[in-house]
């Protein structure tokens, strides 16, 4: 017991001492220096022809040494992420911003709030065994201090936007699954298991919440950041699960302890992989569309399989094809950056056409489990597919028109003739050089 307690330990620093490393020198960080407002306002009156002062051209020198130097600094990953993503970012950037100064709860925040008070006074009841009206009481009562938190700490909720918000829920959610993991493996089979999956999953979906939500606010991570460690925070004790299935432990300190490894690797993956592409959310919305989609094609093949044997060893298929589901559904995002509505409606179409397809199988009497999950996980990935498609058309669409845009040809020209007379006072040094060193007239041609 004392083992496996110090390997959970050394898991959780493990992998929180991955999540808060950061690199120094990124993409996204130099892409930023490279916007910065007085840097691009110089530079663009210097790509006009316009006239600058000493002061100005000294600055666009040592800014732009500035940037060569850290673009030397990147790494050769982060260099290619440069390359891959200075368009959309750039894209990203003409786009309106929102103020996060002046956001305010929306009544679902609040109504999310008050959901989790309840369920942690539900836990706090039904794990301490309490009766009376205690319990009772227990409940509205928790419910009713997560809904004034904005109110009785307000510092905190201070300078946030909708994605912190996000950040805290889904910390919350992943705290309560992986906190009723830790609890089943400190339990194990004792009487008392449940209870204390119960009172865990609460102590974790509080302190997950709160590292969540902090962490956001410091770091700022994207919503597709958020988005890809919470699919990956579930992606993981799902193929722990299976793994345990197939291995046919009826150990609950083992299964427990196996889950909540399978939550905290998924966590690290799911940071690593943000970390390489800047997923938006309705890139992750599709990959996890395509994840389940892959899943029911698992688990058709395992229906089919328990028929014939009852090998365990089946299970393993519907963990391996969740997670070509998601590398797949990776790849094929690259370069498309799906909106939110977009990614929505790709989840909605996959969704509907399953439970079409799933009508179907109950209307035409399938008794294969083949059929009966393969069917519907094929209507959604048709769906899923098409509904892809045309957004990655016309998403590739948008950026192309956007590129020729900004390549079209451009001439401008700038009129100095105070250059006269300096030149004709510096005429010994243009007979020897043959050029002016102050032109008179400058005509730039760009395209």
């Amino acid at each position: 017991m004392t083992r496996l307690l110090l390997t959970i330990t050394l898991t959780l620093l493990l992998g929180n001492s991955v999540l808060l490393a950061q690199e120094l020198y990124t993409a996204r960080g130099f892409w930023q220096e490279t916007k910065k407002e007085t840097y691009r306002k110089i530079a663009d009156r210097k790509l006009k022809g316009d006239s600058l002062t000493t002061s100005e051209l000294a600055y666009l020198e040592d800014y732009e040494k500035y940037l060569a130097s850290y673009y030397e600094r990147l790494s050769d990953e982060e260099k290619r992420k440069y390359q891959q993503q200075k368009t959309q970012w750039d894209f990203e950037l003409a786009a309106p911003s929102t103020n996060t100064k002046d956001f305010e709860l929306r009544t679902r925040d609040r109504l999310i709030n008050g959901v989790y008070g309840a369920y942690y006074g539900i836990s706090i009841v039904v794990g301490t065994e309490a009766s009376g009206p205690a319990a009772v009481g227990i409940i509205p009562l928790t419910a009713g201090l997560w809904q004034l938190g904005p109110v009785i700490n307000k510092k905190k909720y201070q300078g946030i936007n909708a994605n912190t918000i996000r950040a805290g829920n889904s910390g919350r959610l992943l705290g309560l699954v992986n906190g009723a993991f830790l609890g089943l493996a400190l339990a194990g089979d004792s009487d008392n298991s449940g209870n204390t999956a119960l009172l865990f999953s609460t102590a974790g979906s509080i302190a997950l919440g709160e590292i969540g939500f902090q962490t956001q606010k410091r770091k700022n991570f994207s919503e597709g950041h958020i988005e890809m460690m919470r699919h990956y925070g579930f992606l993981g004790p799902f193929t722990a699960g299976m793994i345990i299935a197939s291995s046919e432990t009826s150990d609950n300190h083992a299964i427990g302890a196996g889950l909540l490894g399978g939550g905290v690797v998924g966590l690290v993956i799911g940071h690593n992989v943000a970390k390489k592409y800047d997923y938006s959310q309705g890139d992750v919305d599709a990959i996890s569309a395509l994840s389940i989609v892959s899943a029911g094609f698992g688990f058709a093949l395992v229906a089919e399989s328990l028929n014939a044997n009852d090998n365990p060893g089946v299970f393993l298929l519907p963990a391996a094809t969740t997670i070509v589901g998601s590398m797949l559904g990776q790849k094929s995002v690259k370069g498309i950056h799906l909106t939110k509505s977009q990614g929505n409606m790709i989840s909605f179409a996959t969704g509907g056409a399953a439970l079409v397809g799933l009508g179907l199988m109950v209307v035409l009497e399938a008794e294969s489990g083949l059929l009966a999950i393969g069917v519907p996980s094929l209507f959604a990935l048709i769906a899923h597919q098409a509904m892809f498609t045309s957004y990655k058309k016309e998403n590739l669409a948008q950026l192309k028109l956007g590129q020729s845009a900004n390549k079209r040809l451009q001439l401008s020209m700038n009129v100095a003739p105070e250059n006269y007379f300096t030149n004709k006072r510096a005429g010994e040094k243009i007979v020897q050089t043959g050029q002016l060193s102050n032109p008179i007239v400058k005509l730039r041609l760009k395209f």
